[in-house]
């Protein structure tokens, strides 16, 4: 049978199935967070990336950590240009948040 006609009990890829295990566990968005991660240096920058990082997504909403004010601000300034390349990649982002946070494992 095609893959139309698959029945529930029916083995399917695990990538397939994540983002709906994720959902049933409270974890909405972890799926689609790793794959942020994952280019998230090629779409903001190499040296941009050192500074800001990733750090939830929720409801569409990209959260994004910067390890200072300065950082924050360039990226409030260029994030809607940032959000047109991320979505080509991850159309699952809707929006950026930024917040001011150290990163984790940091002695800010």
């Amino acid at each position: 049978m095609g893959r139309a006609g698959r029945g529930a009990d029916e083995p399917r890829r695990v990538a397939a199935s994540l983002p709906e295990a994720a959902r049933r566990i409270g974890a909405d968005g972890a799926v689609e967070l790793a794959a942020v991660r994952e280019v998230w240096p090629e779409i903001a920058g190499v040296q941009t990336a050192e500074h800001v990082w990733p750090k939830s997504l929720a409801g569409g909403v990209l959260t994004v950590a910067a390890d200072h004010h300065a950082w924050a601000t360039e990226l409030r300034l260029f994030a809607s240009e940032l959000l047109n390349r991320l979505q080509v990649r991850c159309p699952s982002v809707q929006s950026i948040a930024v917040v001011v946070s150290p990163r984790p494992g940091s002695n800010w």
